[in-house]
């Protein structure tokens, strides 16, 4: 048998395919005479009245309606953007076929990109991988745990050249540049995020996966205040979107998750409504099929949280 690996890659590594790799250390830094780096994806202090909207839109106007608020934390554009990710990806082998079968892998990363669109990625592995199925495990080892896709223990550095990294996950890349310049009209906004996704999804994507790209521009993405509001005001108007909660844990109390579906699985959005930030995008299976073998309805097949 031929195996054929489909590798399922989370939205927080959509730069990674385009880089080479070597070894490197744990920790990354600017280039020297970069100037220090930025973090994505800044926070509201959370120091007003609580969230009490009651809707996934109301979620979403309430966030954009802060970060429009003055005093909101101003942006360090035209310096390097750093943001960290622990990514839970699905490993498929020989989709569709009998003995195929699923793992999970985690990754932690650490992303910094420079206002050329450099990046450097340091990944190391975050766990050991996960099985759909007992099964799934056996049949791994009986095909001489064959590698899995996972980071070295030891850590790896990934470089991309300059003009290379891209915002987006899906589509025509996005520029550190073109990120910075992104317009503060909400429909403006949410044409440029669909100009990006045509050649990936067609002239009219689907609203996860809008959901999706505009998230993920939020989490690590260089915008201003003005854009980053315009940005929560698209999110607000996707169709379909809901609140899929599930019971807060101790660990992020305050947490809402905003969802859509389509096509038999949902995009989730986990956000912090105080703090105006993204928390987790995940994408959930929600029925089974031959692309992920022995997954159950209901699993999250990928995520990426942002610590």
């Amino acid at each position: 048998m031929t195996s054929t690996r489909a590798i399922l890659i989370s939205i927080a590594v959509a730069g990674v395919l385009l880089s080479g790799c070597g070894a490197g250390p744990a920790t990354i830094s600017a280039p020297t005479g970069a100037g220090p780096a930025s973090a994505a994806d800044p926070h509201l202090d959370g120091s007003g009245p609580q969230s009490a909207a009651g809707s996934a839109v109301g979620v979403a106007q309430e966030i954009a309606a802060r970060w429009a608020a003055p005093g909101a934390p101003a942006p360090a554009l035209g310096t390097p953007i750093e943001f960290r990710a622990i990514d839970y990806t699905a490993t498929v082998t020989d989709a569709g076929a009998s003995d195929g079968y699923t793992a999970f892998v985690t990754t932690r990363r650490t992303t910094l990109v420079t206002p050329a669109s450099a990046a450097t990625i340091d990944a190391s592995n975050g766990a050991s991988p996960r099985f759909a199925t007992p099964a799934d495990q056996a049949m791994w080892q009986s095909s001489g745990r064959p590698a899995l896709a996972q980071a070295p223990a030891t850590g790896q550095t990934r470089t991309i050249p300059a003009g290379q990294y891209t915002f987006l996950p899906q589509g025509s890349n996005l520029t550190y540049r073109q990120a910075a310049a992104l317009p503060a009209e909400p429909d403006r906004l949410a044409a440029a995020i669909a100009d990006h996704l045509r050649p990936y999804a067609g002239r009219h994507p689907p609203a996860s996966l809008e959901l999706k790209q505009v998230a993920y521009l939020i989490a690590t993405a260089p915008l201003t205040d003005a854009v980053r509001s315009a940005a929560w005001q698209v999110v607000a108007s996707l169709p379909g979107l809901g609140i899929c909660q599930n019971p807060p844990g101790p660990a992020t109390p305050r947490a809402i998750e905003l969802c859509i579906d389509s096509a038999g699985d949902e995009t989730l959005v986990s956000v912090n409504p105080d703090m105006g930030a993204i928390l987790v995008i995940a994408d959930r299976l929600l029925r089974t099929s031959p692309m992920y073998p022995h997954v159950a309805d209901g699993t999250v097949v990928g995520s990426s949280t942002f610590p």
